[in-house]
């Protein structure tokens, strides 16, 4: 399941880097430049709420095993 999830977050910030570098360079209209930009911030937060779900998996096994 790890292996899963650290490869969904290292794809997630591949595509990230690649659709960033294409807008950089002006290779997008202004449309898809936009939604560009959308797509990049709402794979940013998906990755905020899964690094902040894996630490409250971890904060509850901790204190399960305490």
């Amino acid at each position: 399941m790890m292996k899963f999830v650290l490869l969904l977050f290292f794809l997630f910030i591949f595509v990230s880097m690649l659709m960033n570098a294409g807008r950089k360079r002006g290779m997008l209209s202004k449309d898809a430049d936009k939604a560009v930009a959308g797509l990049a911030s709402a794979m940013r937060w998906f990755l905020f709420g899964l690094l902040a779900l894996g630490a409250a998996v971890c904060g509850v096994l901790i204190y399960q095993g305490a």
